[in-house]
C-alpha cells in the first residue's frame, strides 16, 4: 500500500495500461490497481490532449515564415479634366513580404516549445496530486474495513457476554438488571457495526470516484493497515526536493520565461518589407518595373516594454520557487516527526499494550464467572480492550497518510533506513 509505487506507476504508465477505462474493478483491488485506474480514466487528465493538441498547433503556426502577399491598384480615373475617364489610368499589381531578422522565428518557436514543456510539467504536478489523494482515500478504506472488523469483535464479545450471563442470572448467581445491561450493550454494538458498513461504503464510493465510477464494483481492498513499518531517512527527500513535480514545474516556467526574453529581444531590429511589381500606363500604353523597401523606426525603444515585462516574469518565478522550496522543506520536516512519533505509538500500543488488555479480558471474564469480579470490572476490561484496538487502527491510518502526504509533497518514496 505504500505511496512509493507511484513513482513506478508513472513510469510503467507510459509503456502499457491493462485497465480499461470502460471495465471497472472488481474483486479486491491493490494499491497500484486503484493508481493505474485514475491514470486511465480520471476526468482532470483529459484535458491536457486536447490542450497539447492546441499548442501543437500553435507552434505549427509559431513556424511559418511571414507570408507573402499580392496587391495590386488602380491610379488616376474618374477625375475631372483630363482624368474624367479612364485615358490616364496606372494599373499597379506587385507581390511583398517581411524579412524578419534577429532570430524572431527562431524565437517565436522556442517559445512554443516551452509552452508544451510547461504544460506536461503541470500535468505531471495534477498527476501527482491524483495519485496522492486516492492513497488517502485508499487508506480511508484500508481503515474503514479494520473498524467494521473491531464492531464485529465488539459484537461478538457482546454476545459472549449475554451466553456468559444467561446460566448465572438463572441460577440466581447475577441479577437480572446485568443481562438487561448485557442486552442494551449488544443493540448497541449491532448499531455500531451497521455504521460502520455505512462508512466502508461511503469510502468506497470516495475512492472509486477517483477513476469517475461512482458504483464502486470492487469488494475489498488489499492492504496491512497495521504494518506501518520504519519512519525511513528524511534527509534524501529534502536533498532530492528539486525533482518534485512542484518544485520542477517553476523550472519549466523559468524556461518558458527565458525563451519570451528573448523573443523580447529580438523585437529590437526592426523586419524588412520588400515589394515589387509591374505598373501599366495607359496613357502612354507602357509598363514598367516598381521595388520598393520598407523599414519600421525605432524598433529598439519599442521593445523595451516587452523587454521589461519578460524580464519581470523571469525574477518572479525565482523567487516563487524560492518560496515553495522553503514552505515544502518546513511541512515535510513537520509532518516527519509527527510520523516518528505516531509510529512509536502503533508499536507500543500493539506490542505492549494490547497483549495485555486482551489478558485483562480474559481474566476478568473467568473471574466474573468464578464470582470474584462485578459486572462492573467485566465490562470495563472489554471496554478498555476495544479502545485500545480502536486507538491503535486511528493511530496507524495517521501513520500511512502522513508517510503519503511526505512523500506526495517530495515526490519520493520515504525508504526505510
Amino acid at each position: 500500500m505504500s505511496f512509493r509505487n507511484l513513482l513506478l506507476v508513472l513510469t510503467l504508465f507510459s509503456m502499457s495500461l491493462w485497465v480499461n477505462a470502460q471495465e471497472a474493478l472488481t474483486g479486491t483491488i491493490s494499491l497500484r490497481d486503484a493508481f493505474e485506474a485514475v491514470m486511465q480514466s480520471n476526468p482532470r487528465l483529459r484535458s491536457f490532449q486536447f490542450r497539447e493538441e492546441a499548442l501543437l498547433g500553435q507552434r505549427e503556426s509559431a513556424n511559418l515564415n511571414p507570408p507573402l502577399r499580392a496587391n495590386g491598384g488602380i491610379e488616376e480615373f474618374l477625375g475631372t479634366g483630363n482624368l474624367q475617364d479612364f485615358s490616364a489610368t496606372e494599373l499597379n499589381i506587385g507581390l511583398s513580404q517581411v524579412i524578419e531578422l534577429g532570430g524572431k522565428r527562431q524565437a517565436r518557436l522556442g517559445v512554443a516549445n516551452r509552452r508544451i514543456d510547461l504544460l506536461a510539467a503541470e500535468q505531471r504536478v495534477v498527476e501527482l496530486d491524483l495519485l496522492g489523494e486516492t492513497t488517502q482515500r485508499f487508506i480511508d478504506v484500508v481503515a474503514a474495513q479494520e473498524l467494521l472488523e473491531l464492531q464485529r469483535r465488539a459484537t461478538e464479545i457482546a454476545n459472549q457476554t449475554i451466553e456468559l450471563l444467561e446460566p448465572l442470572v438463572a441460577a440466581g448467581r447475577s441479577p437480572q438488571l446485568e443481562q438487561d445491561r448485557a442486552e442494551a450493550a449488544r443493540i448497541r454494538a449491532e448499531a455500531a457495526q451497521a455504521m460502520a458498513v455505512a462508512m466502508l461504503d461511503s469510502a468506497r464510493i470516495r475512492l472509486s470516484a477517483m477513476w469517475a465510477n461512482s458504483e464502486p464494483q470492487f469488494d475489498n481492498v488489499d492492504a496491512n493497515l497495521l504494518a506501518v513499518g520504519a519512519a525511513g531517512s528524511l534527509q534524501p527527500l529534502l536533498s532530492n526536493l528539486d525533482s518534485n513535480p512542484d518544485i520542477a514545474i517553476y523550472g519549466s516556467e523559468e524556461r518558458l520565461h527565458e525563451a519570451e526574453l528573448r523573443q523580447a529581444n529580438t523585437m529590437q531590429q526592426s523586419n524588412i518589407e520588400w515589394s515589387a511589381g509591374v505598373r501599366h500606363l495607359r496613357e502612354l500604353n507602357d509598363t514598367a518595373f516598381t521595388v520598393g523597401v520598407s523599414m519600421p523606426l525605432f524598433a529598439e525603444s519599442r521593445a523595451q516594454g516587452k523587454i521589461r515585462e519578460a524580464r519581470a516574469r523571469l525574477q518572479e518565478v525565482e523567487a516563487q520557487r524560492a518560496v515553495t522550496m522553503n514552505r515544502l522543506t518546513g511541512e515535510i520536516t513537520s509532518l516527519y516527526q509527527r510520523l516518528n512519533q505516531t509510529i512509536s505509538e502503533v508499536n507500543l500500543l500493539q506490542d505492549e499494550v494490547l497483549p495485555r488488555l486482551e489478558s485483562v479480558q480474559e481474566q476478568s471474564r473467568a473471574a466474573y464467572e468464578n464470582g470474584t469480579y462485578s459486572y462492573l470490572e467485566l465490562i470495563s476490561a472489554q471496554q478498555e480492550y476495544l479502545d485500545a484496538e480502536l486507538a491503535l487502527i486511528n493511530s496507524a491510518t495517521t501513520a500511512h497518510k502522513l508517510r503519503a502526504e511526505i512523500e506526495r509533497l517530495s515526490g519520493e518514496p520515504l525508504l526505510a533506513r
